[in-house]
C-alpha cells in the first residue's frame, strides 16, 4: 500500500473499523454524494452521539428540507444474526430504544436504523433482503402474508429477529408480550433497517466511486495528495475527532484537510510574505509595535481572509455569532444558526444601507446594544446580503490589538475588505494600545488609496459611552482617549433594540414555527427577548456543565424536580433538602456549614449580563408575598434535563423534599406520581398524596410493600389508612407464599370478613397444593366452602370423591347448593360419576340440581361437554333439564330421540319446547325430516313452528310458496 493509501481502499488495518466506516460517509459529505439509506446528500455527520441517538456509532443527517432526515447506524466488525448472540441482542435493544425515541420519525421514514458489519455475509445479506421486503409492504399483516414466499433463510432471520425482540420486550416490561406486539415491533425495525456489508480485508464497494468524486469535485489539480491519501486523512481525522467533533459538516472537513496541506478546489491562493517582510523591518518605537513586528516576522505576514459569499452558516460561529441552543437539549441536529428574524424598528434596513454604502468609500459602522441582543448576527446577515464578493478579516491572535495592528499594514488589508471587530472595546479600550489602534484605524478610513474598506464593530452601550465621554485624569486610558474620540466622530452608529414587540413576533410567527429552537425561545423568553434566550442558552448550559460539588447537586435537584412535574417555583427548603442526596460521600465531608448558601449565591450570580442558572422570584406589586424565598430554574436547563437526565433515577432526598417542602399540593401530587413511576420507597410522600385526594397512590404503595416482603407495615397501612378486602386477600396470599401459612389464613379470612374477597384464600390454597400440602389446603378450602365459595366447594367435592369418601363429597356439594345456591360442586360430582359409568347416580344428582331451579346451568354444562365429545355427560345433563321442561333441553332431547329412531317422542318434545317459547325446536326437527326426504313431515312441522312464532320456518315455507 502506498504511503497515502486508505485502509478501506486496500482492505488493511491500522484504523479502528468504526472510523473506517465513518470515513466513507464523511467523504460522501465532502463530495456531496448520497450515502446509503439517506437517499439525499448529507449535510452533517455525528460520531458516537450516544446521548441522543441509540444507534450512535455514525449518524448521518440532512436538515435542509422541511424536516430532518437521519440514518443512525451501529457499526460492528462482525455481527451474527442469531438470537443467542450478545452483539445482536444489544443492537436490537438499541433499535427498540430508537423506536421509543424516534418512533414517529421512523414510521414516517424520516429516521432510519442502520447496521454495518463485515460478516458473516450470508446472515447479513438475508437480513438486508428481509429489510427490503418489509419496506415494500404497507403493513405487518401484508409482510407476514408475503413471508412464506421468501424462502428458508428469510424465515430464519425473521425467527431470530422476533425472538430477540420478544425477549427484550419481556425484560423491559416484566411480562411476556403478545405475539402481535412482537411482530409489529420487529416489522417496524425491519422496514427501516439499512444493512451495509463493509469488508475488513477487501476493498469497500463504495471506495472507487468516492475516490472518483474526490478527484473530480474536491481536489485541486495541483494537489500533491491523491484521493486515496485524502481517504486516509479523513479516517485519521474521524478517529481524532470522535464524539468531540459534534456536528461535522463539509466546511470543517475542508478546513482540517487544508491544515494538512491538501489543495482543494475553491481555496484562495496563498499570500506572498515577501512584501510584508519589508514592512516588518521598519523600526517601531513602542512596545506594542515591537510585539506586532515580532508576531509578523514569526507568521510570515499571512492573515486569513475569506470571500464572504463562500462562507457557510457555520462560519458565523468563527466570527463570534453566538451559537444557539445546543443540540443536546433535545431537538436533534440542526443548522448552525436558526432562521434569521429581522430586527425591530427597521434596524436591518438602516444597517444594510450603511454596509452597502461602504462600496463608495471607507467607513466605520458601529452597532451598539446590550448583551446578546443580536448585534453580531445582524452584522453577519448584512455583509452576506450586501457585500458577498468582498473579503472579511477577523483579527484575533495572539491578542486582538496586536492582530488588528498587523491587519492594518498596507499590504495585509486589501481594498474591498470587511474588518470585523466584534466586541470592539477589546480592540479600542485596551491599556497601552488605545491610541495606536485608534490612530491606525483613523488612518485607514481617511486614506482613499487603501479603500474602500468597511470597519464593522459591535459594542455594549456602556463601552460606547466611554468612547464618547471625556476620560478623567485617573483613567488608565487617559493618554489615548483623544485618538479614540476622533475615531468615534467618524463612526456611523446603529442602536440595537433589546426586545421584539408582540406585533413583530406575530408577523414572524411562520418563521418561528419552522425551527424548534425559535419555538422554544418564543415560548420561554420573557418580554420578547428572543435573542437573549437563544444566545444565553449555551452559556447557561456551559455553566451547568462546568459546575461541580454542591452547586451541581442543587441544579440536579432542581432539574429532577422540574422534569418530574414540580412547578417552576421551588422553595429554598425544598432545594436544600433535595440537594443533599445529590452530593457524593467524599464531597459531603469537605463542605462547610454554609455550603448551601454559598452555592446558591453562586448559581444566582449573573455573568456577562446574563442571569444565572437559578433566579430568585420577585412578586409583582399586588401579589401576595411568599412565605420564603422562591427560586426558578432556567428554562433551557429544564429542557436539557428532559433529555440528559431522562434515564437518571432521582435521589431519595427529592421525594423527602417533596413530602415536606413542596410549594403547592399540586406540586406534591405530581412528584408522588413520578415517585411511583420510579418505584421509589417514600411512604411519607405517598401518605400525604393519598390524604390530599390521590386515591390510587396508597393501594399501589401497599402492593409495593407486599412485593418487597414488608408484610407487617402493609397490614398496618391497610387497617389504618385503606381498609380493603382485596388488598388484605393479596397480602394473605403473599404471606402464605412466603411460608407463613397460619398467618396467611388469618389474613385471607379477614379479607373475606371485610368485603367478601375470595381470591386471597384461593391463591393461598393453590400454593399449598403446589407444595403437596393437601391437608392444609383442604382446611383452607373447607373454611372457604363453609362461607359460600363455590370454587372451594367444587374442589372439596372432587377431592373427597377421588379419595373414595363419596358420602362426604355429596354432603359438601349438597350444602353448597342448598345453603349458598351454588350447583357447581354437585355438577362436578355428577360429571365424575358419569365418567365412572354410574349414570343412574349422576342422573339423581342432576335431578337435584334441576329441582333447585338450575336447569339453565345443566344446559350450559351439557353444551360444553358436547363440544368436548363427552356425549354421555351431555345426555345426562340435558335429560335432567328436560325433565323440568327447560325449552333448550327439550329441543336437544327432541333431536336426540329423532336420531335414536323415536319420531313420535321427538315430536312430543318439540311441541313441548315450542309451547314454552322455543319454536326453533319444531323448525330444527322439520329440517332433520326434510334431510331424510320426508317432505310432508317437514311441511307440517314447519307450519307448526311458524304458527308458534318461528321466523325461519315462515321463510322456509315462503321460499316454496306454501301457505302457513
Amino acid at each position: 500500500m502506498s504511503r497515502g493509501a486508505s485502509s478501506i481502499g486496500s482492505g488493511g488495518g491500522g484504523t479502528i473499523y468504526e472510523y473506517r466506516v465513518a470515513a466513507l460517509d464523511l467523504v460522501g459529505l465532502l463530495c456531496g454524494v448520497q450515502v446509503p439509506g439517506l437517499d439525499v446528500v448529507p449535510d452533517a455527520v455525528f460520531l458516537q452521539k450516544g446521548n441522543e441517538f441509540p444507534l450512535d456509532d455514525v449518524v448521518v443527517l440532512n436538515r435542509q428540507g422541511s424536516y430532518e432526515l437521519a440514518v443512525q447506524r451501529q457499526v460492528k466488525r462482525t455481527l451474527e444474526v442469531v438470537s443467542s448472540s450478545g452483539p445482536w441482542r444489544k443492537t436490537m435493544q438499541q433499535c427498540l430504544a430508537g423506536l421509543e425515541s424516534f418512533g414517529d420519525g421512523i414510521d414516517d421514514d424520516r429516521h432510519r436504523l442502520g447496521l454495518t458489519a463485515s460478516g458473516p455475509v450470508t446472515g447479513l445479506e438475508a437480513l438486508r433482503d428481509l429489510a427490503a421486503s418489509a419496506a415494500a409492504q404497507k403493513s405487518v399483516a401484508d409482510f407476514l402474508q408475503e413471508l412464506p414466499r421468501l424462502g428458508q433463510s428469510y424465515h430464519r432471520v425473521w425467527k431470530h429477529l422476533t425472538q430477540t425482540v420478544g425477549d427484550l420486550l419481556a425484560e423491559s416490561h416484566g411480562n411476556v408480550p403478545e405475539q402481535e406486539v412482537v411482530h409489529r415491533s420487529a416489522y417496524r425495525i425491519a422496514r427501516r433497517l439499512v444493512v451495509q456489508i463493509e469488508p475488513t480485508e477487501q476493498i469497500s464497494p463504495r471506495f472507487p466511486g468516492l475516490c472518483a468524486a474526490l478527484q473530480e469535485r474536491v481536489l485541486h489539480a495541483d494537489s500533491q495528495v491523491d484521493a486515496a491519501g485524502v481517504f486516509r486523512m479523513v479516517e485519521e481525522i474521524a478517529q481524532e475527532w470522535g464524539p468531540r467533533g459534534g456536528a461535522i459538516d463539509a466546511a470543517m472537513l475542508r478546513n482540517r484537510l487544508r491544515a494538512r496541506g491538501v489543495a482543494l478546489r475553491g481555496d484562495p491562493p496563498p499570500r506572498s510574505a515577501a512584501v510584508v517582510g519589508q514592512h516588518v523591518e521598519q523600526p517601531r518605537a513602542s512596545t506594542q509595535a515591537a510585539q506586532v513586528q515580532a508576531l509578523t516576522a514569526h507568521t510570515g505576514g499571512f492573515m486569513r481572509s475569506d470571500v464572504i459569499g463562500e462562507l457557510k452558516p457555520s462560519d458565523a460561529l468563527r466570527l463570534e455569532v453566538h451559537p444557539a441552543v445546543d443540540a443536546d437539549v433535545g431537538f436533534g441536529a440542526f443548522a448552525a444558526l436558526p432562521p434569521y428574524i429581522g430586527r425591530p424598528d427597521g434596524v436591518d434596513g438602516r444597517l444594510r444601507g450603511m454596509v452597502a454604502e461602504s462600496a463608495n468609500g471607507s467607513r466605520l459602522v458601529m452597532v451598539v446594544g446590550g448583551s446578546s441582543t443580536g448585534k453580531t448576527r445582524a452584522c453577519w446577515e448584512a455583509v452576506r446580503a450586501e457585500l458577498p464578493s468582498w473579503r472579511i478579516v477577523h483579527p484575533l491572535a495572539p491578542d486582538r490589538p496586536a492582530a488588528l495592528l498587523r491587519a492594518l499594514q498596507d499590504d495585509v488589508l486589501e481594498p474591498r475588505t470587511v474588518l470585523w471587530l466584534n466586541e470592539a472595546q477589546l480592540y479600542l479600550l485596551v491599556k497601552d494600545s488605545t491610541a495606536q489602534v485608534s490612530s491606525a484605524l483613523q488612518a485607514l478610513l481617511t486614506d482613499s488609496r487603501r479603500g474602500p474598506v468597511l470597519v464593522l464593530g459591535t459594542m455594549w452601550p456602556t463601552y460606547w459611552n466611554r468612547l464618547a465621554d471625556d476620560a478623567g485624569e485617573g483613567d488608565e486610558l487617559y493618554d489615548g482617549m483623544g485618538a479614540v474620540h476622533q475615531l468615534a466622530d467618524l463612526a456611523l452608529t446603529i442602536a440595537m433594540p433589546s426586545a421584539f414587540s408582540d406585533r413583530e413576533l406575530a408577523d414572524t410567527a411562520g418563521l418561528v414555527a419552522s425551527d424548534p429552537r425559535l419555538r422554544l425561545a418564543r415560548s420561554r423568553a420573557a418580554s420578547g427577548r428572543i435573542t437573549q434566550f437563544l444566545a444565553g442558552a449555551p452559556h447557561l448550559v456551559r455553566r451547568y456543565e462546568q459546575s461541580d460539588g454542591a452547586a451541581r447537586a442543587i441544579l440536579h435537584a432542581a432539574m429532577d424536580a422540574r422534569r418530574c412535574g414540580h412547578g417552576p417555583l421551588l422553595t429554598e427548603e425544598f432545594l436544600r433538602t433535595a440537594a443533599t442526596g445529590y452530593i457524593d460521600e467524599a464531597t459531603w465531608h469537605t463542605l462547610d456549614d454554609g455550603w448551601f448558601t454559598s452555592s446558591l449565591a453562586e448559581l444566582l450570580k449573573p455573568r456577562r449580563n446574563l442571569p444565572g442558572p437559578l433566579t430568585q422570584h420577585r412578586p409583582r406589586p399586588g401579589e401576595p408575598p411568599p412565605d420564603g424565598s422562591l427560586y426558578q430554574l432556567a428554562d433551557i436547563l429544564h429542557e436539557k434535563s428532559r433529555t440528559s437526565r431522562k434515564r437518571k433515577t432521582p435521589a431519595p432526598s427529592l421525594w423527602e423534599a417533596a413530602a415536606s417542602h413542596s410549594r403547592t399540593d399540586a406540586d406534591m401530587r405530581e412528584l408522588a406520581e413520578a415517585a411511583r413511576t420510579y418505584q421509589a420507597d417514600c411512604e411519607a410522600l405517598y401518605l400525604r398524596a393519598a390524604l390530599d385526594g390521590d386515591a390510587s397512590l396508597l393501594p399501589w404503595f401497599i402492593r409495593r410493600l407486599i412485593a418487597l416482603g414488608q408484610f407487617r407495615r402493609a397490614e398496618e397501612l391497610i387497617e389504618e389508612r385503606y381498609l380493603s378486602g382485596l388488598l388484605l386477600g393479596e397480602l394473605g396470599a403473599a404471606v402464605g407464599l412466603s411460608g407463613h401459612y397460619r398467618e396467611g389464613e388469618r389474613l385471607v379470612r379477614r379479607a373475606f370478613a371485610v368485603s367478601g374477597d375470595r381470591q386471597g384464600h384461593r391463591r393461598l390454597a393453590h400454593h399449598l397444593l403446589s407444595l403437596g400440602m393437601r391437608r392444609d389446603a383442604t382446611r383452607v378450602y373447607s373454611w372457604a366452602a363453609d362461607h359460600g365459595d363455590p370454587s372451594a366447594a367444587r374442589w372439596l367435592a372432587q377431592h373427597y370423591e377421588t379419595q373414595g369418601d363419596r358420602i362426604t363429597a355429596e354432603q359438601v356439594a349438597r350444602a353448597a347448593l342448598t345453603q349458598h345456591g351454588s350447583p357447581a360442586a354437585l355438577l362436578a360430582l355428577a360429571q365424575l360419576r358419569v365418567a365412572a359409568g354410574e349414570v343412574t347416580d349422576a342422573a339423581r344428582l342432576c335431578k337435584t340440581i334441576a329441582d333447585h331451579g338450575h336447569a339453565e346451568v345443566l344446559v350450559t354444562r351439557a353444551r360444553e361437554r358436547a363440544d368436548h365429545r363427552d356425549h354421555a355427560a351431555a345426555l345426562c345433563f340435558y335429560r335432567a333439564a328436560a325433565a323440568v321442561e327447560d325449552p333448550k333441553a327439550l329441543e336437544w332431547m327432541s333431536w336426540h330421540c329423532e336420531g335414536q329412531g323415536d319420531p313420535g317422542h321427538a315430536e312430543d318434545l318439540a311441541h313441548a319446547a315450542a309451547a314454552r317459547g322455543n319454536s326453533h325446536a319444531l323448525h330444527g326437527l322439520a329440517h332433520l325430516r326434510f334431510a331424510k326426504g320426508h317432505l310432508q313431515d317437514a311441511v307440517r312441522l314447519n307450519r307448526a313452528a311458524a304458527q308458534a312464532g318461528s321466523v325461519s320456518a315462515r321463510e322456509w315455507l315462503a321460499r316454496r310458496s306454501l301457505p302457513v
